[in-house]
């Protein structure tokens, strides 16, 4: 009976967890960066910050997906400034600090092979709060280093997505 129970249970599971899927295939999904994959464009870095971290980030990313141009590009992101602050947060009645914060800004714009501002300088930033350990100074650091390298992995992914919509747009090229 118990045996019987089990089977039936596992047999829902894997049926509820087809369900899904399918629905998601039927309802068009699909990870994203694939539309930067399969839309024929290569992409380039430049300006300012084009040797931050956060720059060999995007790198790595477009290079991964293999449209990450070393000479030519049809589209380029130009890195106008990326920043990285630390922020203090909380302090104790004693006035000792509890927390600090990494802030990281972007500041780019995206141009085509012509030369043509494809979308207008924007700013991305992000901001997080982390705890400060005063008997590991060692781990304190080691922990900004980790939310710094999520932020600028969460900021590449957002410039990614603004790839995307940019090349859906008709280049003048196509449109002539």
């Amino acid at each position: 009976m118990c045996q019987t129970s089990w089977s039936i249970l596992s047999w829902v599971k894997t049926l509820a967890v087809s369900v899904m899927a399918l629905a998601l295939v039927g309802c068009g999904f699909q990870l994203r960066g694939q539309d930067l994959i399969n839309s024929g464009y290569s992409y380039a870095i430049s300006g300012e910050g084009k040797d931050s971290r956060l720059a060999i980030e995007l790198a790595a990313r477009l290079s991964r997906s293999g449209v990450l141009a070393q000479d030519s590009a049809d589209f380029t992101v130009e890195l106008v400034d990326v920043r990285r602050q630390q922020v203090d947060g909380a302090v104790t009645a004693a006035a000792m600090l509890l927390e600090q914060a990494v802030r990281i800004e972007v500041r780019f714009r995206i141009v085509d092979a012509a030369g043509q501002e494809r979308q207008a300088e924007r700013t991305l930033s992000r901001q997080r709060f982390f705890r400060l350990d005063r008997s590991n100074l060692l781990a304190t650091a080691a922990v900004k280093e980790q939310v710094a390298e999520s932020i600028e992995s969460e900021l590449v992914a957002q410039l990614l997505r603004s790839l995307n919509l940019v090349q859906q747009m008709p280049l003048a090229a196509d449109a002539g």
